[in-house]
């Protein structure tokens, strides 16, 4: 192996897995009248749209952080003056925002979250700490900071 991946990104992919992993278990469970039914993440009947995007945003990170470590693809710098650090960290940060929407809905009495909801919270949180993790790994060593006092001339 070429490159060892860093702690922050072991934490992307291994999050990235893990919210595509638990996006086919149930995301939310409906029980009325003694039966009771389960929708993925991916069901047309249960929040689709919604559901969908945060484990396309963990999936798009968890890919090109692999790529970028083992296979050493080489992504441009910035893209629209963003690094990528700074992409996985807003990815990450819309993945969770949008599944800790999710947890501050009441959906009814007949409705419950499903453990695949559960691990997916819990799977964007760990892409929002490896996205930081990452972000201050990128800051401490390039900037002001390590280049020593700005000279007034």
């Amino acid at each position: 192996m070429k490159n060892q991946p860093k702690p922050g990104q072991i934490v992307l992919m291994a999050s990235g897995a893990v919210m595509l992993i638990f996006s086919f278990f149930n995301f939310v469970e409906f029980s009325a009248f003694g039966s009771s039914k389960g929708y993925s993440a991916w069901s047309g009947d249960a929040f689709f749209p919604l559901s969908f995007w945060p484990v396309l945003f963990g999936v798009v990170i968890a890919v090109l952080v692999a790529l970028s470590v083992f296979a050493s693809v080489s992504l441009p710098d910035r893209i629209l003056t963003f690094s990528w650090t700074q992409i996985y960290f807003l990815l990450a940060f819309a993945a969770f925002f949008i599944l800790f929407g999710f947890l501050l809905i009441d959906m009814g009495g007949s409705f419950d979250k499903g453990i695949g909801f559960w691990f997916m919270l819990l799977a964007s949180i760990g892409l929002l700490v490896g996205s930081v993790l990452e972000l201050q790994d990128k800051s401490s060593t390039t900037g002001p900071s390590r280049q020593g006092p700005a000279t007034p001339f």
